[in-house]
């Protein structure tokens, strides 16, 4: 399943839950209840990005997370406001050509590594009626950053690979769901455009 495919399926969701959601009543998530989760996410779209690595030789790339950290409190039997924290790095370690101080033909190693956050303002509509399943619909809006370094082995500087951080606005729209296998702990799991396509961990609420 392609980003594309994924998001038209999540537009769908949203629209299909907001006609028949309003009839439903949450049980999950009652009024003055506190849930947290934690999670990790994966498929994320860096391929672009590592696109522009393809002229250097061995190159290794690494990564942390997505992860992702969450709290909300329901203001209503079916509305939920909270934050979301999301926090990912990666590296990449290769070898390119040049030449040394004195024109003679060199080889350098180099790392470029990254690290992105972004802290949300989040809403969640609630459509379960159920106190162990509990699916909703998630949107974030609010802070995002992403910064960039390169270490180079290279007396003369690094080799020009740079990126620029995109403005500072963050966003994401998520379906999800949580199962609570004890009343206080459970599972969750979103799909949709966040820093990952697809999260999930753990969920406690009291």
């Amino acid at each position: 399943m392609n980003f594309r495919t994924t998001f038209r399926l999540l537009c769908c969701t949203v629209v299909g839950s907001l006609i028949t959601g309003t009839t439903l009543h949450a049980q999950a998530l009652k009024e003055g209840t506190h849930t947290i989760s934690a999670g990790y996410g994966g498929v994320t779209l860096m391929s672009a990005i590592n696109r522009s690595f393809e002229s250097y030789t061995d190159v290794n790339y690494s990564s942390l997370g997505p992860v992702y950290f969450k709290y909300e409190y329901g203001i209503s039997d079916n509305i939920g406001l909270g934050l979301s924290f999301a926090y990912a790095d990666n590296e990449w370690a290769y070898i390119y050509q040049s030449t040394d101080m004195n024109g003679n033909p060199a080889t350098y190693t180099e790392t470029t590594t990254r690290n992105t956050y972004s802290v949300l303002a989040r809403f969640n509509f609630h459509m379960g009626d159920s106190e162990k399943f509990d699916p909703y619909i998630g949107f974030g809006v609010g802070y995002r950053d992403a910064n960039w370094d390169i270490s180079s082995n290279s007396p003369s500087g690094n080799s020009g690979v740079s990126f620029k951080s995109f403005m500072p606005f963050g966003f994401e729209l998520t379906a999800g769901a949580r199962y609570f296998f004890i009343p206080n702990l459970g599972v969750y799991a979103e799909v949709g455009a966040a820093k990952s396509i697809f999260q999930g961990g753990i969920t406690a609420r009291f």
